[in-house]
């Protein structure tokens, strides 16, 4: 029997010709992977070397530009050109934790005022850049506006050596908006609040708040109709209740970032303030990435000139430490004295008389000492009983001895009826000038006189007493979290025409050209409507402006949105031009940190926000 065998030749080749095939597949592959990761490894290395095309080596000099800006430098040829830090204008020694300051103000200017600050005119042009001083011509747009705002300074970071082989050398332009100068959509309120940030009312702001967008600020809901809505822009609620809304107290917000804040608006009390996120979007509206932000304040201001980029905060600062003159010599940190600190009334007398002149207090030894603001004589020791009566002006006057001096305190009811009735404690520091000095028998004589010598309070004669105390703020994010940081108030010099007259709640106000150095210097602008103005007079204060003026306004400053542009030069043969790269920053140094002239620490602690933009 014959078999078929059928012979399967050339299947061995096949299977090595297809292995060959696989490997060859393989080898080609692996070989194309290996040659674009050599590309990319050549590419990053070239884009981390090359500051034209890349911003890792502009990052860095940014980030030490700003750095400059806060904590300045110990190499004389820098400071020489900055003239000050900010750090080192808010701290008087290095090495120090506590914000106490030789100069007391902040301003525009260069021998009575701050360099590092920007000053911009109503009308937008830029009346002084940072730090111009005799560093050049203002020839630099840091923010993208069209509008030159800077000036270029040379030689405050050191040459590096680029990929090519040449010099990298870098100039540094700053821009320095002062956001204390603003109204705060946070804590301005709509006119009817007690004195303080809340009775600031921005509606009168036209060119900002038209129509009526201060009022979805403060209630939410769009700027096309004055109901509340459930929109994309979550409506900020203020510090109010959303079911019935009655309430138009600004103070019950909490400003801290330690608060809690609800995910959706149907809470009892939601709180919904605006963020620096959204302040961000308002501030750079020229960038690429200004899209990217946050809407809602943008969305709700809708200002196509951009006024609101001068007019307009989410974040303003100041600290409750005493300041001032010899204070800033001081070896301890002193909180401000509390007006309304519960303690009984002679103990406060006392406590106040040691206070202000300067020495410990024997009822408690651990009672820090400022530098005397006061003298320690009768007179002193009467005016600090007056000021207890005036705190309670109900409970019968006390006789106290206070530092060897007995005296009896006069009560509101003492002065006949002259000047109003006083319903007891303080609303601000600004009612300590209604106080008069002198016992009720020399008050008395003066009320007599045909021609009476104008009734005085002590502090007339020393102005520092204001600095040294306070009524602590409304706002629960300092009483109920920290008590050293004061919201909203607005720095009087630096701020615009229009934002001083929302201040006053006066259309017809005018700024006063002068610096104002002190709350005093605040107050005899326009607290005192009597005769013979501005005589120090208390029968002439105007007690509501007084308080609204003193615990409102501020003569310092501690938040700024700050532009930094950097030019960086290649001095190889075969780089191309200067290219240039920006940074923004806001920044607040009103938060605690320790300061050391041209030292890090923890200074950047003060940094609330920071972007690279190109």
């Amino acid at each position: 029997m014959k078999t078929d065998v059928h012979h399967r030749r050339g299947v061995v080749l096949l299977l090595v010709l297809s292995t060959l095939t696989l490997f060859l597949i393989m080898g080609a592959t692996l070989l194309v992977i290996a040659t674009r990761a050599r590309t990319a490894s050549r590419s990053f290395l070239a884009a981390i070397s090359q500051p034209d095309a890349s911003p890792a080596i502009p990052r860095a000099a940014l980030d030490e530009a700003l750095l400059l800006l806060i904590r300045g430098s110990l190499d004389s040829t820098v400071m020489a050109k900055l003239t000050e830090s900010l750090l080192g204008d808010m701290y008087a020694t290095g090495n120090n934790t506590v914000p106490f300051r030789t100069e007391t103000w902040d301003a525009f200017g260069i021998s009575n005022g701050n360099t590092f600050l920007t000053e911009i005119a109503d009308d937008g042009t830029v009346t002084r850049a940072a730090f111009q001083g005799g560093n050049g011509t203002v020839d630099v747009d840091n923010d993208g506006d069209s509008v030159n705002d800077g000036v270029w300074l040379s030689n405050l970071l050191p040459s590096i050596t680029g990929s090519r082989g040449g010099a990298l050398t870098f100039r540094v332009s700053y821009l320095v908006l002062d956001l204390d100068s603003r109204i705060n959509v946070n804590t301005h309120g709509g006119g009817n609040a007690p004195a303080g940030p809340g009775s600031i009312d921005g509606s009168s702001i036209d060119d900002v708040f038209e129509g009526n967008r201060w009022t979805v600020m403060q209630q939410g809901g769009n700027a096309t109709t004055s109901n509340r809505t459930t929109d994309l822009r979550q409506p900020p609620v203020l510090g109010q209740d959303i079911a019935g809304r009655g309430s138009s107290d600004p103070y019950t917000l909490r400003l801290d970032r330690q608060a809690s804040r609800p995910a959706t608006l149907t809470g009892a009390v939601a709180q919904n303030p605006f963020t620096l996120a959204e302040l961000e979007r308002v501030l750079r509206p020229f960038d690429r990435d200004w899209s990217s932000l946050p809407p809602r304040l943008a969305a709700i201001l809708n200002n196509l000139d951009n006024t609101a980029r001068r007019a307009v905060t989410t974040d303003s600062w100041d600290v409750a430490y005493t300041t001032g003159g010899a204070a800033a010599t001081g070896a301890n940190p002193v909180l401000k004295f509390d007006l309304n600190k519960a303690v009984a009334k002679d103990a406060f007398a006392k406590a106040l008389f040691y206070f202000i002149t300067g020495q410990a207090n024997p009822d408690d030894g651990a009672q820090p000492i400022i530098p005397a603001a006061a003298a320690a004589n009768a007179a002193t020791a009467q005016w600090c009983a007056n000021v207890a009566e005036f705190r309670d002006p109900i409970s019968a006057a006390s006789t106290v001895d206070i530092g060897g001096f007995t005296v009896t305190g006069v009560k509101p009811a003492d002065l006949g009826g002259v000047g109003g009735a006083w319903p007891g404690g303080f609303e601000s520091s600004g009612d300590l000038a209604g106080v008069p000095e002198g016992d009720s028998t020399a008050i008395a004589d003066i009320l007599n006189l045909t021609n009476p010598v104008p009734l005085v309070s002590l502090v007339t004669a020393n102005p520092f007493i204001l600095e040294a105390v306070h009524v602590p703020s409304r706002f629960t994010a300092t009483t109920a979290v920290d008590a050293t940081r004061v919201p909203g108030q607005i720095n009087v010099n630096t701020c615009r025409e229009d934002v001083w007259r929302a201040i006053l709640g006066d259309p017809g106000a005018t700024k006063p050209v002068s610096i104002m150095r002190s709350p005093w210097d605040i107050i005899s602008t326009g607290a005192f409507t009597g005769p013979g103005f501005p005589s120090p007079d208390i029968r002439g204060l105007d007690r509501g402006i007084a308080n609204r003026l003193t615990a409102a306004t501020t003569v310092r400053s501690n938040v700024f949105a700050i532009w930094i542009t950097l030019e960086v030069t290649d001095a190889a043969v075969t780089a191309g031009s200067p290219t240039c790269h920006r940074l923004f920053a806001i920044v607040d140094r009103s938060i605690p940190v320790t300061y050391a002239a041209g030292e890090n620490k923890n200074a950047r602690d003060i940094i609330r926000l920071k972007r690279f933009l190109n």
